[in-house]
């Protein structure tokens, strides 16, 4: 769905004390409560992200659902263990300087005039640093842009994923590439750990779990940051907080956790029902869905006081980047990506003002963005 408003909390908002339903036309359980939610995403028992995918079915799988993010329990965990902390301090500070130069570049090349920041800075930027977190080459960029639209219209017009056998056959070949030479990134740990005979739930880890760890790098990394920043620009020009965070950008942290927890870009991920489970008072039945909405968890007054306040002075942890063992890997990424974008925009751009007379376009769906957001600055 394609709205053109400016909404000051999400469309998929529900007020957290409603009672557990089940939505007949979206065929899924809405779960809404803080520690409702924390169940559904961290009770593996009774709930599973592998959306029924067995190890007989997985190679025939679209790729995005290869990697981590659609595997429970062993698998789960040893795929997510594959390269030893990713996103540790000393990756993530070799990574600030990149990130932080790719800012500067795009931040300079801004038309005072007017600017659309989901084309000009949110696809960029991440898919940028994604290309160096892999070792890729900057023109794997319009592919990336390409084969994620790709995957997002499929979804909102089929409810279903594309097969995407170019992106499979693009970072298969990548990795056979690497292979011979190796580029010093992602893959090149990956395939080392290949190379060492790491395992994965007992079975040695197949070049299809690499594609798969790839594309899940691909949606997550790219995605997430690309859907978060027209946000942070959009709320904190919306809100006044511009002249705050250029007077004094150690607030720059804080705002960035308050936009996520304002609009979280996922807002309510699924999980299959395994067995018969009771929650929030209702029982529900094995091999249904349930969805557990984070918008809705980042808005309990259990947690947040005053949750319809938008404060960059807040400092509560978000559900945003989920609960349990499906939290984030990334989240430390999509974090510094924003801050150092904020922080060199504060720094070399006057006032930013939102071009009220071009249209403000949101797509709503399991990914909520803005398609087109247009900025100037005096």
């Amino acid at each position: 769905m394609t709205v053109a408003h400016l909404p000051t909390r999400p469309a998929k908002f529900f007020d957290p004390a409603t009672e557990v339903h089940f939505d007949e036309q979206l065929g899924t359980w809405h779960v809404f409560g803080l520690a409702d939610v924390q169940r559904v995403l961290s009770d593996e028992e009774h709930f599973s992200a592998g959306y029924g995918l067995t190890d007989e079915t997985r190679p025939l799988a679209n790729a995005m659902l290869s990697g981590m993010w659609a595997a429970d329990g062993q698998r789960h965990r040893d795929l997510r263990a594959a390269v030893a902390d990713p996103f540790s301090p000393r990756v993530m500070a070799r990574l600030e300087e990149r990130i932080r130069a790719i800012s500067v570049e795009l931040v300079d090349d801004l038309d005072p005039a007017g600017f659309d920041v989901v084309a000009r800075i949110a696809r960029p930027l991440p898919t940028r640093v994604i290309c160096h977190l892999l070792g890729l080459d900057l023109s794997a960029e319009t592919l990336m842009t390409a084969w994620l639209e790709e995957w997002y219209k499929a979804s909102v017009t089929t409810n279903t994923l594309p097969s995407q056998s170019e992106m499979a056959r693009f970072f298969a070949d990548e990795v056979d590439r690497q292979r011979s030479e190796p580029k010093g990134g992602l893959i090149a740990e990956l395939i080392a750990a290949q190379d060492r005979g790491y395992l994965v739930d007992g079975r040695p880890v197949s070049d299809w779990d690499l594609v798969g760890y790839c594309a899940m790098l691909l949606g997550a990394g790219v995605d997430t940051v690309y859907a978060s920043i027209p946000n942070a620009v959009l709320f904190l020009t919306e809100f006044g907080c511009w002249d705050e965070l250029r007077a004094d950008p150690s607030l720059i942290p804080g705002a960035v956790e308050e936009t996520m927890r304002w609009y979280p870009v996922f807002p309510g991920p699924r999980r299959l029902v395994l067995r018969d489970v009771e929650i929030g008072g209702r029982t529900i039945p094995a091999g249904q869905w349930v969805t557990g909405w984070l918008s809705a968890a980042n808005r309990d007054p259990s947690r947040y006081a005053d949750p319809e306040v938008f404060d960059i002075r807040r400092r509560t942890r978000i559900m945003t980047f989920g609960h349990g063992p499906h939290h984030c890997l990334g989240a430390g990424l999509a974090r510094l990506e924003q801050r150092v974008l904020l922080e060199e925009m504060v720094r070399r751009l006057p006032l930013l003002r939102r071009e009220t007379s071009a249209p403000l376009v949101r797509r709503e769906w399991m990914l909520d963005n803005l398609e087109t957001a247009t900025f100037r600055f005096d």
